[in-house]
């Protein structure tokens, strides 16, 4: 959805008094420890759903109750669905740091690869996140580890990522 980014997702039911738990995918949780209202994709458009009540459950998550979903049936039917929120509650980042949904779609070069490539996902793993890259000549993407020593800049501007990593990481797979 445009203009919005996934927060996380409703991991699972709470009780049976039509309280849910919200997985929140962020280094820094608590900054939406007081959601007021959060938002569904539906047919490509944001559906606004009001939080009545949010409490802390663990370290990444919390357990809410919402306004139009309060009894067991109601929640049940969102388990599982993605969260997201406008990109305008996003912090102010620094110039050399990012979100992930902001570089989707750039550019990659590296001097191990003649052509340039194009970044298609971030996908988040234990460990590191892997990069997804699609190759012009290639039919299966490419995953690199998206780790500080393989990135050797970040130009948002003109939205390149430049790489230095190993060689043969972009031949595996093929």
């Amino acid at each position: 959805m445009e203009g919005y980014f996934q927060l996380g997702y409703l991991r699972k039911k709470h009780g049976y008094k039509g309280e849910v738990i919200l997985h929140v995918e962020s280094d820094h949780p608590a900054r939406y420890a007081s959601l007021d209202v959060l938002f569904f994709e539906e047919a490509g458009q944001p559906i606004p759903y009001f939080v009545s009540s949010i409490r802390t459950h663990i370290t990444s998550e919390f357990i809410l109750r919402l306004e139009d979903a309060d009894d067991e049936a109601s929640v049940q039917s969102l388990v599982g669905k993605a969260v997201f929120l406008p990109e305008e509650d996003l912090p102010e980042l620094d110039d050399d740091q990012y979100y992930y949904h902001e570089i989707i779609g750039f550019d990659v070069k590296d001097a191990a690869v003649s052509e340039t490539m194009t970044l298609e996902d971030v996908i988040e793993r234990p460990g590191q996140p892997l990069l997804v890259l699609s190759h012009p000549q290639r039919e299966n993407p490419i995953y690199i580890p998206l780790v500080d020593e393989f990135v050797v800049s970040m130009d948002k501007k003109a939205k390149c990522l430049t790489l230095a990593a190993p060689a043969e990481l972009y031949s595996l797979g093929d």
